[in-house]
């Protein structure tokens, strides 16, 4: 009986093999074909390749996606290639793998799905090596977790702003040198503001934000911008003369925060829930944070 257990096990394990290098040929073959047309430039056959996510699951903004593709690789003659399969996926019937590639003389990472038992692919287009596992789930909610360890060992391990949950603690020192925690500030409404010295848009509002810290003066609520990646000196001798910011600015390294998009602005209330995420510039986020500053006095 031992002895049939063992040739049924191995017969599994070899067509188990088998299986999956017909996936990663499948895989490659696909992916090789997509590759080809982007580096001739033939990007209506290119865009067939693509998730239709990459445009927004919406057929009228392909043929702009195309036109976008054109006009950014006018003068552009980089390729890219594929280094290796770095692992494949089946979760419940759906087929997916990630890919190593080089794009630009930097390594990243394409990835693909399929749902025809890996006859047909579909992929992302290139990300770069410093791409959050958040921001790939964004664009594809199935993937499966495990590749987060090859493409992102820090998943999981950063610090969210999720509405709803309390923040995780934390400890800041502002540019002047004043101490910012969690066990300090609790009791008080928090604002954070996180931006960079390179977002036209973080620049854009700042006016405005400083306008809202006047308005709020003499009440219990604090502002506090995360600086991303930002040199101190830097900030401090060039880019604040000429664009002051009245928020208490702390510097911050962005991949110690699940954070992608600038600005995006949180907001916490007196006992450190997150009740309100804005993410991205919009014209609405000032009165947006008013009124969840508003919402959160009333209480």
């Amino acid at each position: 009986m031992r002895k049939i257990t063992l040739i049924v096990a191995i017969f599994l394990t070899i067509g188990n093999l088998w299986a999956q290098k017909n996936i990663e040929k499948s895989v490659l073959l696909n992916a090789t074909k997509m590759i080809e047309s982007y580096n001739i430039k033939d990007f209506p056959n290119y865009v067939d390749y693509l998730l239709p996510q990459t445009y927004g699951n919406d057929p009228a903004n392909r043929e702009k996606f195309v036109d976008l593709l054109k006009k950014i690789t006018t003068d552009d003659t980089s390729k890219i290639t594929i280094i290796k399969i770095l692992k494949t996926s089946k979760v419940s019937n759906e087929f997916q793998a990630a890919l190593l590639t080089r794009f630009r003389n930097q390594e990243g990472y394409i990835l693909g799905i399929s749902n025809d038992k890996g006859k047909n692919w579909l992929f992302t287009t290139s990300y770069s090596k410093q791409i959050q596992f958040d921001q790939i789930i964004e664009t594809i909610p199935t993937i499966d977790p495990a590749f987060s360890i090859i493409i992102d060992p820090k998943f999981n391990k950063r610090t969210k702003y999720e509405i709803g949950k309390f923040v995780a603690p934390f400890n800041f020192t502002d540019i002047n040198g004043k101490l910012l925690s969690s066990d300090t500030l609790k009791g008080k409404i928090i604002v954070m503001n996180f931006w960079g010295i390179f977002c036209g848009p973080c620049i854009m509002e700042m006016p405005e934000l400083n306008a809202l810290v006047e308005k709020m003066k003499g009440k219990e609520i604090v502002f506090i911008a995360p600086a991303i990646n930002t040199p101190k000196e830097m900030l401090i001798n060039n880019f604040l003369p000429k664009h002051p910011f009245n928020y208490q600015i702390v510097l911050v390294n962005q991949g110690d925060y699940s954070v992608t998009s600038f600005p995006t602005h949180i907001v916490i209330d007196q006992n450190l829930k997150v009740i309100d995420r804005l993410i991205g510039y919009s014209p609405d986020n000032i009165k947006k944070l008013e009124n969840s500053i508003a919402g959160l006095f009333k209480k």
